[in-house]
């Protein structure tokens, strides 16, 4: 059973057609700024691995419920059944493997709790550190820029001086 949408294809398809159609939409006298469209693809793209990343989310999780539904229910009845029938003779002894074995249970599934919150601190630890990457990125890029100008400028000052 596979997640249910569009396939790759398809998608790739409708993107290449959005970004088209908002290229024609946008244009001017001279087009539009590769920046601006880089901004644009960036942005479709982007919503479109979300979409997918989503489903694929809703998805697991169903199954995840669906599995742990059959097998606490599947537990549940040989648990019962197995008190059932050590009930008469050995009801102490079974009433401390049954604290065990909740106490068990609750360890196991504080412990995937646990793991789950980490995870997902991790993941927004690693989106803040590519934003910040992100950022010193475009910073440098602008001090590129800012000094190509002022090398530019150096060297017609320098020429001025020469003539």
């Amino acid at each position: 059973m596979a997640v249910e949408g569009p396939t790759p294809e398809q998608q790739a398809d409708y993107l290449v057609k959005k970004l088209e159609q908002t290229i024609r939409e946008n244009r001017t006298v001279k087009g539009m700024s590769f920046r601006t469209w880089q901004a644009i693809a960036r942005e479709e793209i982007v919503n479109a691995m979300r979409d997918v990343h989503r489903r694929q989310v809703v998805y697991d999780q169903t199954v995840n419920r669906l599995i742990l539904v059959a097998a606490s229910s599947l537990i549940t009845i040989g648990f019962w059944g197995a008190m059932f029938a050590v009930n008469r003779a050995y009801g102490g002894i079974a009433a401390i493997i049954a604290l065990v074995a909740g106490a068990a249970l609750f360890f196991v599934t504080a412990d995937w709790g646990i793991k789950r919150f980490s995870a997902d601190y991790n993941k927004t630890k690693r989106v803040e550190r590519l934003a910040g990457i992100e950022d010193i990125d475009k910073r440098i890029k602008r001090m590129e820029a800012d000094m190509k100008k002022k090398a530019e400028w150096l060297k017609k000052k320098m020429e001025e001086i020469e003539v």
